[in-house]
């Protein structure tokens, strides 16, 4: 069963209405502007949940425990020492 639904009056600038329209004209799948506008609110509120759940873990993890995050070197050093770990292990199973 469709989920209820309510109609609300946004306004909106007529330039991003007209952009609006033209890219639901040149959309490879038909939609209309509620359609539309609907999608790009719930995909904000996602993104903004997500922020918000991640400001919130902010400060979890101290230096002491998690010593290769402290900077911005260490964070180099690190990513570097797991790729270079991931290259081994991919040629040792790739390669013969």
């Amino acid at each position: 069963m469709p989920e209820e639904t309510r109609m609300i009056h946004v306004r909106m600038p007529v330039s991003l209405v007209k952009a609006l329209d033209d890219m639901i004209k040149k959309s490879s799948r038909p939609m209309s502007r509620s359609r539309f506008v609907v999608e790009a609110v719930a995909g904000s509120i996602q993104k903004e949940r997500c922020l918000s759940a991640v400001k919130g873990m902010a400060g979890m993890l101290t230096a002491e425990e998690v010593p290769h995050w402290r900077d911005e070197k260490a964070i180099d050093k690190w990513l570097s020492d797991n790729r270079d770990a991931d290259r081994r292990a991919s040629r040792e199973k790739w390669e013969v």
